[in-house]
């Protein structure tokens, strides 16, 4: 199934053996399944949100195919991500990077609600 990024969240937590860790929530949009068109109404793509302890290195503008393995219960557990397209700029219209320019999101409110 092919995924079109649109996110990656990068958090850190502490582990169940108490160290710090890093985590990746990768964000994507997806076509419906066969199964889903057939039996329901549907309209434009479904979401998709996964994590890992892996960093892959996708950006948003991505297109990927991700891969999974049985994990703990037999849940499946995303292992790998195979890169289909690397997109030559960000998905969204006026995407300036905010985060790698230091700024928080509050930064990127309008003036009136700054102000209250």
């Amino acid at each position: 199934m092919q995924v079109k990024i649109v996110g990656v969240k990068r958090t850190e937590y502490k582990g169940k053996d108490g160290q710090n860790k890093v985590g990746f929530n990768y964000c994507g949009l997806k076509d419906f399944t066969r199964y889903e068109q057939e039996n329901a109404d549907c309209e434009g793509q479904d979401v998709i949100k996964e994590f890992s302890s892996i960093d892959f290195s996708i950006h948003p503008g991505d297109t990927v195919e991700f891969v999974y393995e049985p994990g703990f219960q037999d849940r499946a557990t995303l292992v790998d991500v195979k890169v289909l397209a690397i997109a030559d700029k960000p998905p969204f219209k006026n995407d300036a990077a905010p985060a790698a320019a230091g700024q928080k999101a509050a930064d990127n409110k309008p003036e009136e609600q700054k102000a209250k």
